[in-house]
């Protein structure tokens, strides 16, 4: 996947279709990361988000912030099954930005066990302000993963935040 930005305008001027374009894109991507991760003995989990939200300090009564994957229930299990914050130590992210939308594929990994998790987002990026503040504030990015019923499957601490923001 590859880092372009594209504005609202530009891509209302292709059409209706943008959105859904970029979602099958980067659907097709996840894909094609799992599958050199596989061809190079990797075990490989793939999830998609049924919707991911950005929270800050701001919204919500919690402290906690950063990217809210929400995971239909037929992922959920899965990735409660595999995620463990001790083993699950890296990551890599790759994006896009298109129509106002930063499309994200969140990889975790776990090198020493030679396994990964790639979790597929989209966040709007007018609605991300409050968890970019508080990334920049803190020092520190959190993704969550969570289940529809708000149920958090799993937390990972991202030192290195950048790639998960829009370009600044």
């Amino acid at each position: 996947m590859t880092d372009e930005t594209d504005t609202s305008a530009d891509a209302q001027r292709r059409g209706p279709n943008v959105a859904s374009n970029a979602w099958k894109r980067t659907l097709e991507d996840l894909e094609t990361i799992a599958e050199e991760r596989r061809d190079d003995g990797w075990d490989v989990l793939t999830v998609k988000a049924a919707q991911t939200d950005t929270l800050g300090r701001d919204t919500g009564s919690t402290d906690s912030f950063g990217l809210f994957h929400v995971l239909p229930n037929n992922h959920a299990e899965p990735f409660s099954e595999t995620y463990d914050s001790d083993a699950y130590t890296e990551y890599l992210a790759y994006g896009s930005i298109i129509g106002g939308h930063k499309y994200l594929i969140t990889e975790l990994i776990d090198p020493d066990n030679e396994r990964s998790i790639l979790i597929a987002g989209r966040y709007t990026l007018a609605r991300a302000q409050g968890m970019i503040t508080a990334a920049r504030d803190e020092d520190v990015l959190y993704t969550h993963v969570k289940t529809i019923d708000g149920t958090i499957l799993g937390t990972f601490e991202h030192e290195e935040y950048d790639p998960l923001l829009p370009d600044s």
